[in-house]
């Protein structure tokens, strides 16, 4: 099927002055020479071709699909649309349709505050609670570096949300997000310890801009980033009701595969989500990378140089963007995913090149950078590095050895499995179950084979008998410590009698109960559209087979009566509900 109705752009100059062309202009190298140092590219047909066909499958008059945008050395190279962005009206889905990015949106906050920063309107080191005084006091100080790196602690927002009776479907208000950190009695950690993803951060950051600016996020970015580097179709969408023309629209698959429904959006909150762009805006929005017209080079790079913890240990993590690597090249880099968007925002710092996907189901987008990427950048130098690495063990004996549940303070719990003789381990959250390959290595390490991302080192007693498993991410830095669980269901420990009451949070203005019914354990709140079950994991321990739960961990008083529990979710610790009198 061919694709009358998709657009090429030519660009004229990146200053947001952009022509549009038929198909058959596509790519020709014109406009003013902008980086002598670029890479001559692929003939530009061919190029058309392949990233044409990365895409063929979703380029259908029903189904939702992608835009994609090729940037490199001052000019746009690629820019195109594949499927509808509204499949009622059949609208086609272009490179020039607003589309939601989710968390693509960070780096534009982050931005704006670096923006204030420099202009000594905001300090980076400052608690924040001297720029938002309704942040509550938690006994540590949240600097506004911390909400920048995600490690200030805070409990994401969405989590919050939804342990509260919430439904990610509804209508979420910015004013529901700051009444809720201001109930917050507690963090995830103290700040600066350690990196964990938060949103709420960033919805902070949001309203920082907005106190010392005297303007929404929205209003400054349009005044200072969007308007100034021609990004006409980018804004933060901060109001759910307003009607934006062509936008795209949020589908995923229906159950069993057949066929497509929506998937909700209603968020009237901006700062951690919320943008909306367009691929070509956001060729040039990587064109300020190398090149800026916003900012200067000096900004580009505090923006984009990672910070660290407080004990110095590096992150990859800078001002809403990552720093990564793809097909043997540096990145800056962030996605993102809210209901059935999908976005990839990449950009190649020794090449100027980006590459931007944007979906409007759940497409594999990181899949698609990286597909793209292969046919514009030589190979990455040559060499097996899974050969490097110590030699597998096939003993069946050391690996039945290691069979069993393992459990981290605040994660869910893994089991270790040996099925005709390879060994593995499952993860549960909520009703979702997968199962990952493992290899043991001669050194006691255990890895996907390749040791792509995060993998395991066996932790032994003097005996030698496996006791624990420390985990460790692609970089080799200690993450968490699971440790070896006697199986629950050899002896039971509790009665069921013992867990049933009410139990209410103040900080999220939500009761839930505790039940026993014929299967086990059972939680229900009055927003519950069905009871939770849980699982005995560990004394006191269970989880939920609702992912929005988590792990429930049960607390006693002195005389071993049960008090209360707190939920371990996500990017959520120890949220507590104490139990009701009279329960």
């Amino acid at each position: 099927m061919g694709r009358p109705l998709s657009v090429a752009i030519v660009c004229c100059a990146l200053s947001g002055s952009w022509g549009l062309a038929p198909k058959a202009a596509f790519a020709r190298q014109g406009g003013p020479a902008m980086a002598a140092a670029a890479e001559p590219l692929p003939d530009s047909a061919r190029l058309e071709a392949a990233i044409d066909a990365l895409f063929k499958d979703h380029d259908r008059e029903d189904a939702p699909g992608a835009a994609v945008s090729v940037y490199r050395g001052g000019r746009q190279w690629f820019a195109s649309g594949y499927g509808r962005a509204d499949l009622e009206a059949g609208t086609p889905l272009t490179a020039l349709t607003p589309i939601h990015v989710a968390s693509v949106s960070k780096q534009f906050t982050a931005f704006a505050i670096a923006l204030l920063a420099r202009e000594g309107k905001v300090k980076l080191d400052a608690d924040v609670r001297t720029y938002l005084p309704w942040v509550p006091d938690l006994g540590e100080t949240i600097t506004v570096r911390h909400l920048i790196l995600h490690t200030s602690g805070l409990r994401d927002q969405w989590s919050l949300f939804t342990l509260g009776g919430q439904e990610m479907q509804s209508r979420l208000r910015q004013r529901q997000i700051i009444n809720m950190v201001s109930r917050q009695r507690a963090l995830n950690f103290r700040p600066g310890a350690e990196y964990s993803y938060s949103n709420t951060g960033y919805t902070l950051l949001a309203e920082i801009v907005a106190a010392v600016s005297g303007q929404t996020l929205r209003q400054f970015t349009t005044d200072r980033l969007f308007r100034p580097l021609g990004m006409t179709r980018s804004f933060f969408y901060d109001d759910v009701t307003e009607i934006v023309p062509g936008r795209a629209h949020s589908y995923s698959k229906k159950k069993g595969g057949e066929g497509w429904q929506r998937e909700l959006l209603n968020y009237d909150n901006a700062g951690a989500t919320s943008l909306l762009t367009t691929a070509e805006d956001l060729a040039i929005w990587a064109g300020n990378f190398a090149r800026p017209r916003v900012g200067d080079p000096a900004l580009i790079d505090q923006i984009t140089t990672p910070g660290s913890l407080a004990d110095g240990s590096p992150l990859t993590y800078a001002f809403g963007l990552t720093r990564g690597k793809r097909q043997g090249q540096a990145t800056i880099e962030h996605s993102g995913s809210d209901a059935g968007f999908r976005s990839m925002f990449v950009y190649f710092p020794s090449q100027d090149l980006g590459i931007s996907v944007l979906a409007n189901s759940p497409l594999p987008v990181s899949e698609k950078v990286d597909a793209i990427a292969a046919l514009l950048l030589p190979a990455p130098p040559g060499g097996d590095e899974a050969a490097a690495l110590p030699e597998p063990i096939q003993d069946a004996g050391a690996l039945t050895a290691l069979q069993g549940l393992y459990l981290a303070p605040h994660d869910p719990g893994i089991r270790l499995v040996l099925e005709n003789g390879k060994l593995g381990y499952t993860i549960r959250r909520g009703d979702f179950e997968r199962h990952f390959p493992l290899v043991l290595r001669r050194d006691d390490s255990l890895d996907d084979g390749k040791r792509q991302g995060a993998f395991f080192k066996v932790v032994r007693g003097n005996s030698g008998i496996a006791i624990a498993l420390q985990q460790y991410g692609a970089r080799g830095e200690a993450l968490r410590r699971y440790e070896r669980q006697p199986d629950p269901t050899a002896a039971r420990r509790w009665s069921g009698q013992d867990y049933q009451g009410d139990y209410r949070s103040e900080e999220l203005d939500v009761t839930y109960r505790v039940g026993l019914d014929g299967s086990g354990l059972t939680v229900t709140s009055l927003w519950s559209p069905a009871p939770a079950r849980l699982t005995e994991m560990a004394l006191d321990r269970f989880e939920s087979d609702q992912a929005f739960l988590g792990t429930l961990r049960f607390e006693r008083d002195p005389t071993g009566r049960v008090s209360g529990f707190r939920v371990d979710s996500g990017r959520i610790r120890g949220v507590q509900f104490r139990r009701q009198a009279g329960d």
